[in-house]
């Protein structure tokens, strides 16, 4: 009998991505006939902060409803004090609950410690639960990425908090029984930073999200739709940016390369769907770029903006960080047709881009140059067309949906292989 599947989450549970990669997953494993479960540590300020609580209560129920019950919930202590105790704490739960032989999905390094504890519990009581650490980025890359600064600049009290990042994600890589990486760069770090062996490591990229104008009829028809409520004409070039004005996402290049843009399709539009209106202006200001189109989206409302799009900007530095990194915005590009504008070195997907034809990958060292790039791009048949967009969607239909990464990760825990 297949083993129940019990996704763990620590402090995450309100974070978008968490609510837009979990739930997902788990609904498709239910579908499959699996048992699933959650367990779920959330913030001491959702006890107290009235927007905490109704955030707190709002990501429990999209659990609840992927599960079909509802999620067990308890509160972490301030600054990761307790994992042990909070891992014996979840090993009586998991007991209770009939989950004591489950394999723990695990999302994130103190998540993973919980899982590991508590694993090694049940362990003492002739049980075999087992933890499949879900490694979602690197965390330490991430915060050094987020100061905007070298380690050698980092205050003594921000090098000790980068060295609690490393301590954990070391201890969660090589205490559980198994890793799942988001790309193959990912993998390779983690070998060389922990020397784990082949068979302990796994890879699954984020899914592409529950696309509902899956067919070419509804996402064409969405697409004139939307077109026509922005005012874009439906010959007109519309280049779409996606996401909040953190500085490593690049607005300010994205403005600038789609200025550049104007000088080989004077027609192009640029929106920015940002819940950040008034920096996205900001941005726009200083290229001198006009006709810019502002909104700000949620749920099934961003897939609509993006359905009326030709592409889609993806620009980001080189760093590990990105070399290790899988963007969500990139699936959720390819389910509703638009084309990938990416720079070199994202994950898998910057190579995947080249070698299945689903982007363009420019450099942006020169502006001008990249614009001409994407202008090249344009003139070859099958890119930004009916046909192009048809094959991006079908490309992500069949590699990327919840269901297809659900059943990739399957296989690997299940067959303790490759996924």
């Amino acid at each position: 009998m297949s083993r129940p599947i019990v996704t763990v989450i620590y402090a995450e549970l309100t974070a978008p991505v968490v609510r837009a990669q979990t739930p997902p997953l788990l609904r498709a494993w239910r579908d499959a006939g699996r048992r699933v479960d959650a367990a779920a540590f959330t913030s001491p300020r959702a006890l107290f902060a009235p927007g905490a609580r109704t955030a707190k209560r709002n990501a429990a129920a999209v659990l609840a409803a992927a599960i079909g019950r509802e999620p067990w919930l308890r509160t972490h202590l301030p600054r990761d004090i307790g994992l042990t105790g909070l891992g014996t704490a979840l090993a009586t739960a998991l007991r209770d609950r009939g989950d004591d032989d489950a394999v723990l999905f695990c999302r994130q390094p103190r998540a993973a410690l919980v899982g590991i504890a508590a694993r090694d519990r049940m362990a003492k009581h002739g049980r075999r639960a087992s933890v499949v650490l879900d490694l979602r980025g690197l965390r330490d890359e991430e915060y050094l990425l987020t100061l905007g600064k070298s380690e050698a600049q980092c205050t003594a009290s921000q090098r000790a908090r980068l060295d609690v990042y490393r301590t954990q994600e070391r201890d969660a890589c090589r205490g559980a029984d198994s890793v799942l990486c988001v790309s193959r760069p990912m993998m390779r770090i983690v070998k060389q930073r922990y020397g784990l062996a082949d068979e302990r490591l796994g890879r699954a990229p984020n899914h592409s999200g529950e696309a509902r104008a899956r067919s070419s009829d509804d996402a064409e028809a969405t697409r004139t739709k939307v077109r026509a409520e922005l005012g874009v004409a439906d010959g007109a070039l519309l280049v779409i940016y996606s996401g909040t004005m953190a500085a490593w996402q690049k607005p300010d290049t994205s403005a600038l390369l789609v200025k550049a843009l104007e000088s080989h399709r004077p027609d192009v539009r640029l929106l920015f769907l940002t819940p950040e209106q008034d920096a996205a202006k900001a941005a726009v200001a200083q290229t001198g770029l006009k006709d810019v189109l502002f909104r700000s989206a949620k749920g099934d409302e961003v897939e609509r903006y993006l359905c009326a799009a030709d592409y889609g900007l993806l620009l980001r530095d080189e760093s590990l960080v990105n070399l290790a990194a899988c963007p969500v915005k990139f699936g959720e590009y390819l389910a509703c047709g638009v084309r990938p504008i990416l720079t070199p070195g994202i994950g898998d997907q910057s190579d995947l881009c080249r070698d299945a034809g689903l982007g363009v990958v420019i450099g942006l060292s020169d502006v001008k140059n990249a614009a001409k790039q994407i202008a090249l791009d344009l003139a070859r048949p099958g890119t930004v067309d009916a046909a192009g967009r048809a094959h991006r969607r079908a490309w992500a239909e069949a590699n990327i949906t919840p269901g297809n990464v659900a059943a990739r990760i399957l296989e690997f825990v299940d067959g303790g292989g490759r996924a």
